[in-house]
């Protein structure tokens, strides 16, 4: 694995500025910007409130960075939202941000009724991109999609690209929708003017894996809940076993995204918040391919399809030998933490070929053996649209014999995965060997 963030802090984001990674520090009470090297960039003092114990779980959704703390004395969890200030506003441009100032918090405390104990949240948030420039002073933007937005939502503007505003920022509260166009009522409309593509960010709620069901007991049942923003009202939950020891979780703009165990899950939360749709195995075992490598938080990159994986350890198959080998990151007695990027765009990862179970006879005219083939994603799921070719030789052991032909000799997967076949054997009176192969073009 090659030298990269090698941070103190089980926890780290994205950031403002693509390229680095952000991590909340508890004993420094900062929030620390590094390079993808662990070269440092920069540092903001946390301000308006203290991190009272390690943050579990560091999220950024373009605007604000959210954390997850335990409370002191096992009392329970807090989130909390910040964001860098000050930012350039149309009042006050050309400013730089000098702290990392507190907005807003959720604080989750035991009760008879429910205990709180997790490590991983999402922020469900979403961008979306002015579509068309509009001018200082206007009281409606349109964009590229209004899809998630509702009127009351508070849409973030910026950072403007246009000629004497750039960089500068803004909030504007929805009051109406038409087709594409948000309207808003804002004295003296926009501050600002802004160009096609500039973004607009918002966030709706925060998703929190808690490991014990509200049976009032600490349970290990687990339990998926759902916190709209700001209101901070549970408008989902549900129980089951596959939320409980989550070890991170982020949300990618469509999903979901979870590790527990060994496996990296998905929840479409628009569809089906309460069904886990696939799972990924996410290379977490030890070189005894046994013992759990624990992933302390994770970014989901949807653009780039893939997900890096904060990790104290990996493990790496050796080209030569094919042994694995588990490495530690550390400085001295201080651990450090690397990440593992794992992609996510689906790929295919297997073809299976199943077979009738009856036997060939020598007939005249030979029998013929129908073949199903199987193909499947690295989350064990189907991949439709794939062309499949069949060919056979004979077994090295076999001796002297001709194989048989296929047909059709290719032919393309269903909606399933599923691709068919029939194999007619050569006619022969003596037993031969022969090797059915199935290449996915």
């Amino acid at each position: 694995m090659p030298s990269n963030i090698n941070i103190s802090q089980g926890n780290f984001s994205f950031g403002p500025t693509v390229g680095l990674f952000y991590t909340m520090s508890q004993s420094l009470q900062t929030l620390l910007v590094v390079e993808a090297d662990g070269t440092p960039a920069a540092s903001f003092p946390i301000t308006l409130s203290t991190l009272r114990n390690p943050v579990s779980s560091l999220k950024y959704d373009g605007t604000f960075f959210w954390s997850l703390e335990d409370l002191p004395s096992s009392l329970g969890v807090v989130i909390k939202k910040w964001r860098l200030y000050p930012f350039p506003t149309a009042a006050l441009p050309s400013v730089s941000p000098s702290e990392c100032r507190w907005q807003d918090e959720l604080t989750l405390i035991n009760s008879v009724a429910i205990k709180w104990a997790s490590r991983a949240i999402g922020v469900e948030y979403y961008k979306r991109l002015i579509n068309g420039s509009v001018a200082r002073g206007s009281t409606s933007i349109v964009l590229n999609s209004v899809v998630n937005i509702s009127i009351g939502d508070k849409l973030y503007l910026g950072p403007s690209t246009f000629t004497g505003f750039v960089g500068n920022e803004e909030t504007v509260t929805v009051t109406n929708i038409v087709s594409n166009t948000i309207l808003f009522s804002k004295v003296g409309g926009l501050e600002n003017s802004y160009n096609i593509s500039d973004p607009v960010d918002f966030h709706k709620a925060v998703w929190l894996f808690n490991d014990h069901s509200f049976s009032g007991q600490e349970d290990y049942k687990g339990d998926l809940v759902k916190f709209s923003w700001p209101a901070k009202v549970t408008v989902f939950s549900n129980q089951g076993a596959q939320y409980s020891l989550v070890q991170a979780a982020d949300f990618n703009g469509t999903e979901l995204v979870f590790v527990r165990a060994d496996q990296i899950m998905r929840i479409d939360t628009a569809t089906s918040p309460s069904l886990v749709y696939s799972s990924l195995e996410a290379n977490l075992r030890e070189s005894d391919l046994a013992t759990p490598i624990v992933v302390y938080d994770i970014i989901a990159d949807l653009v780039g399809n893939q997900v890096y994986k904060l990790q104290h350890k990996e493990t790496v198959e050796t080209i030569n030998t094919g042994a694995y080998v588990t490495s530690t990151w550390s400085s001295g007695s201080v651990p450090l933490y690397n990440y593992q990027i794992i992609a996510t765009l689906a790929f295919v990862n297997s073809t299976a070929l199943s077979f009738d179970t009856r036997m060939t006879f020598p007939f005249v005219t030979a029998d013929k053996i129908n073949i199903i083939g199987e193909v499947r994603d690295q989350y064990n799921l189907p991949v439709p649209s794939k062309t499949v070719q069949f060919s056979s030789s004979l077994n090295p052991l076999s001796g002297a014999g001709t194989p048989g032909t296929f047909s059709p000799t290719s032919a393309v997967t269903n909606a399933s995965g599923i691709v068919s076949t029939q194999y007619t054997p050569s006619v022969t009176v003596a037993e031969i060997l022969v090797d059915v192969q199935a290449k996915v073009l």
